[in-house]
């Protein structure tokens, strides 16, 4: 295992000091540039609750410990820049394991970050434990001009759409538990959903710069309760058309072996990561126009409403589905 030095030395040579930074790794407290960041978001993966070790490689874990924080960013318009990594390592972690969290951390930071952004550690922590593994990282991030993107600027007669399916990680981890009885390696996009999630970084960027959105979210803990976010900030109601709902043929397929129902994992399935974006339908032009542009899946799903009309979830023939849909809960 690495001592601490050794270790911080490490974390050094493979993350060069990220621009916004005017000092980093090497002293007390790093220095930020003055006015670079106005965004902040933290995460925290505890072994056991957020990974295994029988399920991912440590590259895995790595990169999925920053992708959630990038995607967080992203559901603030923004975009990326210097993180803060605080590794809390047990017994069992040898420098292959090690190893394996900085090279998936570092694949995530230039596989995932816009153009124009730098992803790079700015400091951190180290510590040892007893217990379970922990990984937390504190990733800072700078709005487009036009401010960030909040949960609350939703108003009657925006369009609701998401950018991508959902459901595929929650099936992908009903797989890796061994929950239902299917083969593997016959749904390789769910198990690399969960593993290895895409959040829509560089589409959250650009859509803050265009001042598309009127409210963001992306769907960590499932459609409908990141939804319930947006309408209880916002103050509104909104109705879903589950019709209009990305089906992804792998999710699709999973489905149809098992017996179970695609509404329970396009409703309720978190850490997919797409974007959830509410936009007024004059701006809807730009979002198809930067759709074009960049290749991007767009589906229009439902329609901001009055709060007196609560949420509600339409079946294919418009009818209202009214069983519950609860999302992950930490508590």
């Amino acid at each position: 295992m690495y001592d601490e030095f050794e270790l911080i030395e490490k974390i050094a040579a493979a993350f060069p000091t990220p621009e916004g930074l005017t000092l980093g790794i090497g002293d007390d407290c790093a220095i930020l540039d003055p006015g670079r960041f106005d965004l902040v978001t933290t995460d925290t993966l505890v072994e056991g609750v957020h990974f295994r070790r029988d399920w991912m490689t440590p590259q895995d874990i790595g990169y999925k410990a920053l992708a959630v924080s990038l995607s967080d960013i992203a559901a603030m318009g923004g975009g990326p820049g210097a993180f803060f990594l605080n590794l809390t390592l047990g017994p069992n972690d040898d420098k292959v394991f090690v190893d394996g969290l900085i090279e998936g951390m570092l694949e995530a930071s230039q596989k995932l970050s816009p153009d124009g952004f730098e992803v790079s550690v700015g400091g951190g922590d180290l510590t040892r434990t007893s217990g379970p593994t922990v990984i937390s990282i504190t990733l800072m991030g700078e709005a487009s001009p036009a401010g960030p993107v909040t949960r609350s600027g939703a108003l009657p007669g925006d369009r609701i759409a998401v950018l991508g399916p959902v459901g595929l990680s929650e099936a992908g981890l009903r797989i890796l538990r061994g929950d239902v009885d299917v083969d593997p390696d016959d749904f390789p996009a769910l198990l690399a959903a969960y593993r290895r999630p895409l959040p829509r970084v560089h589409e959250g960027a650009l859509l803050g710069l265009f001042g598309v959105p009127s409210a963001l979210i992306d769907v960590s803990d499932g459609l409908i309760q990141d939804m319930w976010h947006i309408l209880k900030r916002s103050g509104m109601g909104a109705s879903i058309e589950t019709h209009n709902l990305p089906r992804h043929p792998e999710l699709v397929k999973f489905c149809e072996q098992t017996g179970l129902d695609i509404l329970d994992f396009l409703l309720s399935g978190g850490e997919d990561f797409e974007l959830i974006v509410v936009s007024p339908p004059a701006r809807m032009t730009k979002l198809w126009d930067l759709a074009r542009r960049y290749g991007w899946d767009v589906y229009d799903i439902g329609e901001i409403r009055s709060s007196t009309e609560g949420l509600r979830i339409l079946a294919p023939d418009g009818t209202p589905i009214t069983r519950p849909f609860p999302g992950f809960r930490h508590f």
